[in-house]
């Protein structure tokens, strides 16, 4: 990984974890919030690959973590493992159609949002309540669906970018 392309990610992850703490956890769409550092992990994996996408889910995760009330780590394993399942599925799928990423943000947030929940009642969190829980992952991952278009063209534009600056300096 070149340096501009780590820059590119940091500014991406940087930008989302800072939009999230301050304008969406601060919004409350019928009892559930998008989760935007999740659609940026994915969105970045799927361009990237795996690697990109573990590191750039831990990372996420960490920092998320710290932010937060529970327990340091949750999040960045859960954004871990979803970046790294989203890098791997990339090969999979058809990347000029702009519908793949947004079902795979869809099933990634309602994994992460269940995997989570499971963690947290594995440590005894009196917070978990599974009706709630039900309610909140669909309609996360409604709203992370729509944010995904948006995200991941300004993903593929800028990592297009940073790639063919590599391609003219190397």
């Amino acid at each position: 990984m070149t340096a501009n392309r780590f820059l590119t990610i940091c500014l991406f992850l940087i930008t989302a974890l800072l939009v999230q703490t301050t304008v969406l956890s601060r919004l409350d769409f019928l009892g559930a919030q998008p989760d935007l550092v999740l659609v940026v992990v994915v969105c970045l994996a799927l361009t990237g690959g795996p690697g990109v996408g573990m590191v750039s889910g831990f990372g996420a995760g960490l920092l998320q973590d710290l932010l937060s009330d529970h327990t340091l780590g949750l999040l960045a394993l859960v954004l871990c493992c979803i970046g790294y399942v989203a890098g791997i599925v990339r090969a999979y799928l058809d990347r000029l159609a702009i519908t793949t990423p947004m079902l795979f943000v869809g099933v990634a947030t309602a994994a992460g949002a269940v995997a989570f929940a499971a963690l947290l009642a594995l440590l005894g969190d009196p917070r978990v309540r599974p009706d709630a829980l039900v309610r909140s992952v669909t309609l996360a991952s409604l709203y992370d669906v729509v944010l995904t278009p948006f995200v991941f063209v300004a993903v593929s534009a800028l990592s297009g970018r940073t790639d063919d600056a590599d391609r003219r300096v190397g």
